[in-house]
């Protein structure tokens, strides 16, 4: 089995080199974000990250992006002054996978009520999501 996945090239050494490779990018582009002054962070995964892909699959590069500039709340004692805070509801219609994110204003840890914001909606209970 190790043959056949050296000869396709998906082997030991080509998984490591691989990851290896991933990691530096997520390093190097984490760094070039804070050089321009930016304060997110990229990871890479999938099979290109994992080197479970085969030369000749063209398979796609998967990155996430994290930034610091909201903060997401489980519950009500993760609230932070000062910045965005949504807090992570889910109800019997929302899928398991999803959240609806209610807006929590940044002084205070209460809900904001009036619609301020064009991307916010009134859910029929009255919280503003």
């Amino acid at each position: 089995m190790s043959e056949a996945l050296d000869d396709c090239g998906a082997g030991k050494a080509t998984v490591m080199k691989r990851r290896r490779t991933y990691l530096s990018r997520e390093s190097m582009s984490t760094i070039a974000i804070r050089l321009q002054g930016g304060s997110s962070e990229n990871y890479h995964f999938g099979s290109q990250s994992e080197g479970t892909t085969t030369p000749g699959l063209v398979s796609d590069i998967d990155v996430l992006s994290s930034d610091d500039y909201a903060n997401f709340m489980i519950c009500w004692r993760d609230w932070k002054a000062g910045i965005i805070n949504l807090l992570m509801l889910n109800d019997d219609i929302t899928p398991p996978q999803q959240y609806l994110l209610q807006v929590i204003r940044k002084e205070t840890p209460e809900p904001i009520t009036s619609l301020c914001l064009d991307i916010c909606v009134r859910k029929d209970s009255g919280q503003l999501l």
